[in-house]
């Protein structure tokens, strides 16, 4: 049986249609650039420019994509001329300047060979949603630090306050020494008068017993290195909490997975150490990898003080003793592999089924409001691409294991 052919009217509900659609709908054909058959008329209100600009070729639809993103675009066409539908993000640049992000969807189009030879696809702007999620990932952060920020307070006053015992004692002491050093000048002037008498020496004597300088000479180079210490360990923590995010910052950009974790590890320090020994283990041999870095200390920050929580349960228990916490880096061919493990309460079955549900949680309003996980899954697996697996034994303990690609998040293909 044929299909009937479309009436007028039929065809002008089609068109109106795609006009009136908030995705663009096309058609394109696999040339070198890639060629445009139909381009619906949303399209002008997303980009700026006509639609016969792009048909007749006077503009090419890659001079349209943002410049950084023109390879991922390249990327996700190699599949699609493969027969595999598409789907990617990228940024297209509007004829007034601004960018506006967009989901690229389609299908592979064959001709009577069945050979694929274009696509049939729709593009819809996410600008919005997009800058929604980023608004969410930021408020997450704050929200997090927010929560650090008490034990980080700590953290930094401990070496503040002896930092500043120290300095109360050496200013004491200097005042000492300065003392000193007076009754030395006064007896070297009677010495070269020829005033000086053995009342003197006596005078000097006490002198240096009130000053007290066999104990200074110990005390003070210990006062020294422990005010170093201190300074070099309020240094860490900035520099930790400098590496630690840059909210406004959050792209991708080539990163020392250890070194992020070594910060992280400082900034949750006060929230790990009364409740469990932290230990690591990272491949010295680890490369840089493409990824957002901030986010994914981010990570760390929610499945780190997810384990603290865990253990401080079993202690709560009755167990007493401290647990551990173990931080493993390594390499897996293209891959980097992160796990986090710890000896808390393991997660049951019931809850593991909806760990990842928006909300859900298991914590005190205090602890959690049900998104670190889902915050965790939507930044490994959507955002980098990665793997998220959870091996996990009711009383015996949980291990996250992250595995981000290392040349970066490919498009996205759904």
């Amino acid at each position: 049986m044929q299909a009937e052919c479309k009436t007028p009217l039929q065809a002008d509900s089609l068109e109106r249609l795609f006009d009136h659609l908030p995705e663009v709908v096309y058609s394109a054909i696999f040339d070198d650039p890639i060629r445009f058959t139909v381009l619906a008329r949303p399209f002008e209100a997303l980009t700026g420019r006509t639609v016969d600009d792009v048909q007749s070729g006077a503009v090419s639809w890659m001079d349209l994509v943002h410049e950084k993103d023109r390879a991922i675009l390249r990327e996700a066409y190699e599949p699609a001329q493969q027969g595999e539908p598409m789907s990617v993000e990228y940024r297209l640049c509007t004829s007034d300047g601004s960018v506006r992000e967009v989901l690229d969807r389609a299908v592979p189009v064959r001709d009577a060979a069945g050979e694929v030879v274009g696509l049939d696809g729709m593009i819809l702007d996410v600008t919005l949603r997009r800058q929604t999620e980023r608004a969410l990932e930021r408020t997450q952060m704050l929200q997090s630090m927010g929560r650090l920020a008490a034990g980080i307070v700590h953290e930094i006053n401990t070496p503040i306050q002896f930092i500043g015992d120290n300095m109360r004692f050496l200013a004491d002491s200097f005042a000492q020494v300065l003392e000193l050093i007076r009754s030395y000048q006064q007896f070297k002037e009677k010495v070269r008068q020829g005033l000086a008498g053995p009342q003197d020496g006596e005078q000097m004597d006490q002198a240096e017993a009130k000053a007290e300088l066999d104990f200074l000479s110990g005390e003070i180079p210990s006062a020294i290195e422990q005010t170093l210490e201190g300074v070099n360990r309020v240094s860490t923590i900035v520099s930790a909490m400098r590496d630690f995010s840059h909210i406004d910052e959050r792209r991708m950009a080539p990163a020392d997975i250890n070194r992020a974790l070594r910060s992280t590890l400082i900034v949750v320090h006060n929230a790990l150490k009364y409740v469990a020994h932290v230990e690591t283990d990272f491949d010295p041999n680890l490369p840089l990898v493409m990824c957002c870095v901030d986010d994914l200390n981010q990570v760390f920050v929610n499945l780190l003080v997810n384990a603290a929580h865990a253990i401080g349960d079993v202690i709560d228990r009755g167990r007493g003793e401290l647990g551990t916490i173990t931080v493993r880096t390594r390499r897996e061919g293209p891959d980097v592999v992160i796990a986090i493990s710890d000896t808390g309460t393991g997660i049951p079955e019931e809850v593991r089924r909806r760990m990842y549900e928006p909300f859900f949680t298991t914590k005190g309003g205090d602890k959690g409001t049900g998104q670190g996980l889902l915050f965790v899954r939507t930044i490994v697996c959507d955002k980098h691409k990665g793997r998220l697996d959870c091996d996990t034994e009711v009383g015996k303990g949980t291990t996250f294991t992250m595995t981000i690609p290392i040349e970066g998040a490919q498009p996205r293909r759904k």
